[in-house]
């Protein structure tokens, strides 16, 4: 017992850590070659009261459009309570009222598949942002590259936006995950993760999948339907989306506390899943789902340093040196190091949010709930 605890302990830092040595042994690749042959796609935003933020975003959207001949712009104003349908119709998008369903973003883009086929078939793919997405240009050419070279999805790269400390924390997180992890299992061909916004994925796949999507965590959910079939979803790094991130902690905390509880319904839902993508899907599935699962990564972190004072040193030593290791080797890749280190410096306070972050999930009611 005391090995398998000590194990799952380091797990997370061993994998991490190895993707880090991948990326650093292995070439990078090229990007898909441009090609010409496309059926359009459609650029969809499932959004909830976002009167004052969708107009701006529509108006943008509208600009790169071009870049995937025979795109539209469709938003699901989602049991809106405010003008956020009648601003989106105004800035130019097609806009879908849904009144009423289950909660969260992949059941609204279900109703939308359901009742809006004639908008999305026939069309090569669908293309999730959110409703304060921004692209960078040349991103939906990206994407559209990538899919038009076989890719089942693709994932851009989310760029994330913060101005606080507590905002750049959480923003220095995904942008490592990205740049060292997926950059890893895009150098050895493995799937990659999708990420709710920025996530391209062929039309009628994602329409056989959208029923079954029902948790807080759609992204995580797709990972894994993904995977169990096998399917090739590729990392994007030309494609950039811009994501603004929660400023202050406490919206920190309440975000992560969505994805706690998410990350636990899948892990209840999709049992059957898990297993057969680990037993089929060789290597690259083990490193896609195992550091899925094993987070939030910061907590682990925490966990290790209270091992470290309660007599498990050994295991405690050797996660933290690997995390270490993982950390100060990230000063390499990033663009502003100088930002980077003096962010670090803030990082028990991040510990500190996660663990608000858990306490707030466990507290609300029916958290484990898969359906609301």
């Amino acid at each position: 017992m005391l090995w398998f605890c000590g194990s799952l302990l380091v797990l997370d830092s061993l994998l991490r850590f190895l993707l880090l040595c991948l990326r650093a042994l292995l070439p990078a690749r090229r990007a898909a070659a441009h090609t010409n042959l496309s059926v359009g796609c459609v650029v969809l935003i499932a959004a909830h009261n976002e009167a004052g933020t969708i107009g701006a975003t529509i108006t943008e959207l509208q600009t790169h459009l071009a870049e995937w001949p025979g795109a539209s712009l469709w938003v699901v104003a989602d049991r809106c309570g405010d003008g956020t349908a009648l601003e989106a119709k105004m800035a130019g998008a097609e806009v879908a009222a849904r009144r009423e369903g289950h909660l969260g973003k992949g059941a609204a883009i279900d109703w939308w598949l359901r009742t809006h086929g004639v908008a999305w078939r026939g069309r090569e793919a669908v293309v999730v942002l959110d409703a304060d997405s921004r692209l960078a240009p040349g991103s939906l050419q990206a994407l559209r590259s990538a899919i038009s070279d076989g890719a089942d999805a693709a994932q851009a790269f989310i760029a994330p936006d913060a101005s606080t400390r507590s905002g750049r924390l959480a923003g220095w997180s995904e942008v490592l995950m990205q740049r060292i992890e997926d950059e890893a299992r895009r150098r050895c061909g493995w799937p990659v993760p999708l990420r709710g916004t920025g996530m391209a994925l062929r039309a009628e796949l994602l329409a056989e999948l959208a029923p079954r999507l029902h948790t807080l965590t759609e992204d995580l959910e797709l990972d894994v339907l993904l995977a169990a079939r096998g399917a090739k979803v590729v990392s994007v790094p030309e494609a950039v989306i811009f994501d603004p991130k929660p400023q202050h902690s406490a919206g920190a905390s309440r975000q992560r506390a969505r994805w706690l509880q998410g990350q636990c319904q899948v892990m209840r839902d999709y049992l059957p899943e898990l297993t057969r993508a680990l037993i089929e899907g060789g290597l690259g599935a083990w490193f896609l789902l195992l550091p899925l699962l094993l987070r939030p990564k910061m907590l682990f972190i925490g966990c290790r340093l209270l091992a470290l004072f309660s007599g498990w040193w050994w295991w405690a030593v050797a996660g933290l040196a690997m995390d270490t290791f993982y950390y100060l080797a990230a000063t390499k890749i990033v663009n502003d190091r100088r930002q980077y280190l003096s962010d670090l410096r803030a990082v028990p306070r991040y510990v500190g949010m996660w663990v608000y972050s858990l306490w707030l999930a466990a507290l609300r009611r029916g958290w484990l709930r898969a359906r609301q």
